[in-house]
């Protein structure tokens, strides 16, 4: 089935989306990173891991020489391989071992959870981390099984992984370092470029150019620095990987937002740029609450709430209705179901 429905541009009064992307580089920058750098030790030896890792024929020994540098990661690393997730008979207790046996793949979402993201997150204000790990997750779910589905030559899943789990670290930084005026902030604006206009008129620069800025600093690749610079942007100022953020970005709204307002926005992106129908959005969403599940035991972080994938088939539904299209149901079946997502029992 394919269905093709006008989108609404998501857009805040007298802010362009083209303002959630790069901006110049603003006096607060610097002051913000070195705050933040001052609140948590250097996570060097994650992001020496994370470039060896991009090899697929990497040194092992290299790499465990790198984690013992850092011992709190080499026990993350430790802690997972031994794991209910993996179920593994005997205990391994060599970081070589765990290396060999995890892969690259997942060390290095391993790596990024617990050495990057995992780092920067301790210390932050409880709603505001609660918020980032549930986005962030889905998000980097989201992007990187639309990647798989997509068959993006130029992207790999894992890429479209690790790009949707760090294209929110800027809300972190100005959460930790400029908590009695974010925070307030925060609450009061939805997350995507209402958030982000609202930052730049406080802060001078949003959370996604400051990501950038971060995850520069960080040495890590440029593609995806610039994903979480443009992942509330248009899609037409987005590289493939970008698009694969973006996209993560808003299936973060729509499976964690009953009826939200972008569901017509959001199907007519993924149909345009991905061939993703409805039918096969409402799969995406549940693979992608499996998969968010999932990484959410295995990086020890605990998720409120629940993906509602049935709520996602009544938005889909509404879409189809308000078209005049829902080929399955008869005209009467359609009536009952429109009382029914509206929450009122009358008889038709």
């Amino acid at each position: 089935m394919i269905l093709w429905v006008s989108r609404v541009p998501h857009t805040v009064q007298g802010v362009t989306p083209m303002q959630t992307g790069p901006t110049a580089t603003s006096p607060n920058v610097e002051r913000l990173i070195e705050a933040v750098e001052e609140l948590h030790s250097s996570p060097a030896a994650a992001c020496r891991v994370v470039r060896l890792l991009r090899d697929p024929d990497f040194d092992i020994v290299q790499v465990e020489k790198i984690l013992e540098s850092d011992p709190a990661l080499a026990a993350a690393v430790l802690r997972l391989v031994n794991s209910a997730c993996f179920g593994l008979a005997n205990r391994i207790a060599s970081l070589r071992q765990a290396i060999a046996y995890l892969g690259a793949r997942t060390l290095r979402l391993t790596v990024l959870s617990f050495g990057l993201v995992g780092r920067l997150a301790r210390g932050a204000p409880a709603r505001v981390c609660r918020d980032f790990w549930r986005r962030s997750l889905t998000m980097a779910s989201a992007a990187s099984l639309v990647c798989r589905r997509g068959g993006s030559r130029a992207v790999r899943p894992d890429e479209a992984y690790s790009a949707g789990l760090l294209a929110d670290v800027g809300v972190l930084v100005l959460a930790q370092v400029e908590t009695a005026r974010y925070v307030p902030l925060y609450e009061q604006h939805s997350h995507g470029i209402e958030l982000t206009a609202a930052e730049h008129e406080r802060f001078d620069i949003g959370h996604p150019a400051l990501g950038q800025h971060l995850l520069g600093r960080w040495n890590l690749p440029e593609a995806v620095t610039r994903a979480a610079a443009t992942h509330h942007a248009p899609p037409s100022a987005c590289d493939d990987l970008s698009r694969f953020v973006v996209a993560g970005d808003m299936l973060a709204d729509a499976l964690w937002t009953p009826q939200t307002p972008r569901m017509s926005e959001i199907q007519e992106f993924l149909q345009t740029h991905f061939q993703i129908d409805l039918d096969a959005l409402i799969a995406l969403a549940m693979d992608c609450k499996q998969e968010i599940q999932q990484y959410a035991e295995v990086f020890r972080v605990h998720l409120e709430g629940s993906i509602d994938c049935d709520a996602i088939r009544r938005d889909v539904a509404l879409i189809l209705q308000e078209a005049g299209l829902l080929p399955w149901k008869t005209v009467r079946q359609n009536a009952e179901l429109a009382l029914r997502i509206q929450g009122r029992k009358e008889d038709v």
